[in-house]
């Protein structure tokens, strides 16, 4: 049996990297004004909940579960649909941009310890219709440990620890 040769290897294509994709936050821009607003509003709420997030993550002793990994989606040329994650040993909150431009919040808790608080919050200032539980990671130490891992290290970071 012989190997597979190309007839001409002056007609040999190199692989092409895979290009850009559309960004859909960037074709939300042409939604309707309401659901503009809306995008809008879960922007201002990601950024408001994140640092009441990182405030409480901030005291806990432990410098492991203070680090977390934040990963500014927009950024990722790769990613069509993401806007911002921030991962911790015991959440997953990520911001996304659907198919009908409208953003969405997925979020995942493991044995937080802020958990009631952050649902609280959630229940408070995000509308059920634009929030998902998701429970897509079943070994969630194991996924955490695999983003470490895998993401650059200018994504990772310990928060500083505040006593009060």
């Amino acid at each position: 049996m012989k190997n597979f040769e190309a007839a001409n290897q002056k007609n040999v294509q190199p692989n092409n990297p895979q290009q850009p994709v559309r960004k859909k936050y960037r074709l939300a821009r042409r939604a309707l004004p309401l659901q503009r607003a809306l995008n809008e509003g879960m922007e201002y709420m990601y950024h408001d909940l994140l640092k009441r997030i990182k405030e409480m993550y901030s005291k806990l002793p432990n410098e492991s579960d203070r680090l977390v990994v934040e990963i500014n989606c927009k950024k990722d040329p790769f990613d069509p649909d993401g806007l911002w994650t921030f991962i911790t040993p015991h959440l997953y909150f990520h911001v996304r941009c659907n198919y009908i431009e409208k953003y969405e919040v997925d979020y995942q808790f493991y044995n937080c310890p802020f958990e009631a608080e952050i649902r609280a919050w959630f229940k408070r200032v995000l509308h059920p219709m634009y929030t998902n539980e998701i429970n897509q990671k079943q070994d969630f130490p194991a996924f955490y440990k695999a983003v470490l891992a895998y993401q650059p290290k200018e994504r990772i970071y310990t928060l500083e620890y505040n006593k009060i």
